[in-house]
């Protein structure tokens, strides 16, 4: 094999990063499970269980990673709800901006392989104006988290496989997905008008768990979006600022 030219070599160095010039987690990122390992973790985008129906860039651990504030936050807000018989189940915290990135392609380009159960009444050119896809997201601040409630009431979660993921994410609970959740009126990452925090169209018993999670988390500093249920934003005093793009590993 004939030597790469010095040209060659300095033209990749500028393409391709070296794994010294990786973004380094910053220190004051930690994994959820050593804060409360508790909070029970569906990592969604580290699978194929997600609206792309692929493993997200950036996602190479199914961890959760938020700022020590928000986790310490979090933690809090999981001892709450074990006093009236609840927990909390988490299927996103940091998202590296690449992952970003990859929901924005996913949305331009033909191909619905999970739209059956995420998506069956939304084209996905849609997401942008929609509000399900954003060009920044703060997920990749480290202060934003998507979970759900579990409690005595909830269906047992389900094991995923493809052909088992057809289940509309708006059809009535014990129709749907089960997740591990009790009923929220939808399922997680569910693009559709009943996942929107205060929609009517969904049960009173969704409801009132919409509203108990809620109210835990609120009384720690997060901050819910009126379009998804499940997404919730930690404004405490330390809550981090900068956009991130360091990858999710095993710790």
């Amino acid at each position: 094999m004939r030597p790469l030219s010095t040209a060659t070599l300095l033209c990749m160095s500028l393409i391709v990063p070296s794994l010294s010039q990786a973004e380094p987690r910053p220190a004051n990122m930690v994994y959820l499970r050593t804060v409360d390992p508790t909070i029970e973790q569906d990592i969604r985008y580290a699978t194929a269980h997600n609206f792309t129906g692929h493993p997200l860039d950036g996602y190479e651990a199914p961890q959760c990673l938020l700022s020590l504030d928000a986790a310490q936050a979090l933690a809090r807000v999981q001892a709450s709800l074990k006093a009236q018989g609840y927990g909390l189940k988490v299927f996103d915290c940091y998202r590296p901006a690449r992952a970003v990135a990859d929901m924005g392609r996913f949305a331009t380009q033909p191909g619905d392989p999970r739209k059956a159960e995420f998506y069956p009444r939304v084209d996905k050119q849609d997401f942008w104006h929609l509000g399900y896809v954003a060009k920044v997201s703060n997920h990749s601040r480290g202060n934003t988290v998507d979970l759900t409630l579990i409690g005595p009431q909830g269906l047992p979660a389900d094991t995923w496989s493809p052909a088992a993921s057809q289940a509309d994410c708006a059809a009535p609970y014990g129709q749907r997905w089960h997740d591990g959740a009790v009923d929220m009126g939808t399922g997680f990452d569910c693009f559709d008008e009943r996942a929107h925090t205060d929609s009517q169209a969904i049960t009173a018993t969704a409801q009132q768990n919409r509203e108990r999670l809620t109210e835990a988390l609120k009384k720690e500093g997060f901050v819910g979006y009126s379009k998804e249920w499940w997404h919730f934003t930690y404004a405490g005093d330390g809550a981090q600022k900068a956009v991130m793009d360091f990858p999710i590993t095993a710790p």
